[in-house]
């Protein structure tokens, strides 16, 4: 077993003239990597291709060393996938759902019986175990689509959007579960979410026309962007003076007064406060911020 679970090596997709991933190379382990990017980035693109739903033009995929080309369904039996899309099976109900995923995954019955019963209870459906799918609310849908993604305790877990549709309590809870699969499970995740993956992510990768445009531990990232990012307390004069010394980033609420939230290599004015880098923060240095 190599020290990287998953090895990503000079992947290349093209769709006619434009370059959906370019040169994609990364090397991943246990834990969660949040994929980030605009539109048209490549993420969807890389999320295909790792799920077999889409074959790379150049470049080559190891799990655990193996390349996957010559893995066959023993590949698939080996990742979760949760796709963004929640309009599937909505004549199964969750059970039968599952039941059907997990002998897709060769699965034996009595091992998915256990499995679907702790899953079902993990994402909190127990009262919905019976019901069919077509009936669930957009959450409910998410849940479900994230229960059958871990049927078999796979080694690799591609989650595109997972926490999409769900309210405040129920992003949390999704959260606490991925975190304790983190350990022993290569997570990679793609979100439009961002504050979502705040204490969740362990590692960041910043996807641009598919190019990775930056990737590491999430707090190291975050601290190579000291200096840059100060508040100011909102005042008229800040409302009305040019823009041109600084970018707003975005308004902050503390203590019942507002701060502008700016980006500038250099203090932008006297009463600007440094602060620490967020991943929102990291998201705009590399696809909004121009200096």
């Amino acid at each position: 077993m190599t020290d990287f679970l998953l090895r990503i090596e000079h992947v290349h997709k093209s769709y006619k003239h434009v370059k959906a991933l370019d040169d994609f190379t990364t090397e991943l382990k246990n834990g969660v990597y949040a994929l980030l990017g605009p539109n048209g980035s490549g993420k969807s693109t890389l999320m295909n291709i790792l799920t077999q739903n889409l074959r790379q033009d150049e470049g080559e995929i190891f799990l655990g060393g193996e390349n996957i080309r010559g893995m066959g369904k023993r590949y698939r039996t080996m990742i979760g996938y949760m796709p963004q899309t929640v309009d599937v099976f909505p004549s199964f109900t969750l059970y039968d759902f599952l039941m059907y995923m997990a002998h897709l995954k060769e699965i034996d019955r009595k091992t998915a019986c256990d499995q679907i019963d702790r899953l079902i209870e993990q994402v909190e459906l127990e009262d919905y175990k019976h019901r069919k799918l077509g009936t669930f609310s957009g959450g409910m849908k998410q849940r479900a689509l994230l229960s059958q993604s871990l049927l078999g305790n796979p080694s690799l877990l591609i989650l595109d959007e997972p926490t999409a549709g769900l309210d405040p309590m129920q992003r949390i809870h999704i959260k606490n579960i991925l975190t304790q699969y983190a350990s022993n499970t290569c997570i990679l995740l793609a979100t439009h979410i961002v504050p979502d993956i705040d204490g969740l992510a362990t590692d960041l990768i910043f996807l641009k026309q598919g190019k990775i445009v930056s990737q590491g531990k999430t707090e190291r990232l975050k601290k190579s962007l000291d200096g840059i990012f100060w508040e100011i307390p909102l005042t008229e004069d800040l409302q009305t003076s040019s823009s041109a010394q600084f970018r707003v980033v975005r308004y902050v609420q503390r203590d019942g007064q507002t701060f502008a939230r700016v980006f500038s290599a250099e203090k932008p004015c006297e009463n600007a406060v440094s602060v620490n880098a967020e991943i929102e923060d990291c998201y705009y240095y590399h696809f909004e911020a121009r200096l």
